[in-house]
C-alpha cells in the first residue's frame, strides 16, 4: 500500500506477487480490513504499545545505515508528501514505487489531492527540493 493511511490507502494489487508470481488480492476483503481495523485495536488494546516505537527503531536502523531494507515512509517525492516504500543501502534512501494500473494511479491521484489540500489548510510551505531517486 501507499498513499496514506485510512480511505486514502492505495492497494497495489496489480503488481502484488509471490515469489515472482501474481497475487490474486481479495481488494473488497482488503478494503473491508482496513476500514474495520482501527476499531478492532482500539476496542482490544485501548491504544497502541510497542508498535509505533518498533517500526521507528527499524526506520532509524535503516537511515542510520546499520542494515538494509525497504521501510514505508511519508517523504517528500516528486514534489507531493506521502508514503511510499523506500528501499534504504547503506542508509541511503531511493524511492521504490511500485507499477500501478490505472485504477490505482487514480486512487493514488485523488489521494494527492487530498493530502495537498490538508497540507494547504496547515499553512505547510511548498517542498522546495526533491530528496530521493526513483526506481
Amino acid at each position: 500500500m501507499i498513499g496514506e493511511h485510512g480511505d486514502g490507502a492505495v492497494v497495489c494489487a496489480s503488481s502484488t506477487t509471490v515469489n515472482g508470481t501474481p497475487a490474486d488480492v481479495p481488494l473488497a476483503e482488503v478494503r473491508a480490513e482496513l476500514h474495520t481495523r482501527p476499531g478492532r485495536i482500539s476496542a482490544g488494546v485501548g491504544r497502541t504499545r510497542s508498535g509505533p516505537a518498533g517500526a521507528v527503531l527499524s526506520a532509524l536502523h535503516k537511515c542510520l545505515g546499520l542494515v538494509d531494507g525497504t521501510e514505508k515512509l511519508t517523504c517528500e517525492h516528486r514534489g507531493d508528501w506521502l508514503g511510499i516504500p523506500l528501499r534504504f543501502t547503506s542508509g541511503r534512501p531511493v524511492a521504490c514505487l511500485p507499477a500501478l494500473d490505472a485504477d490505482e494511479d487514480a486512487q493514488l491521484a485523488a489521494t494527492l489531492t487530498k493530502l495537498r489540500s490538508a497540507y494547504r489548510a496547515l499553512g505547510c510551505p511548498a517542498p522546495t527540493s526533491t530528496l530521493l531517486e526513483t526506481t
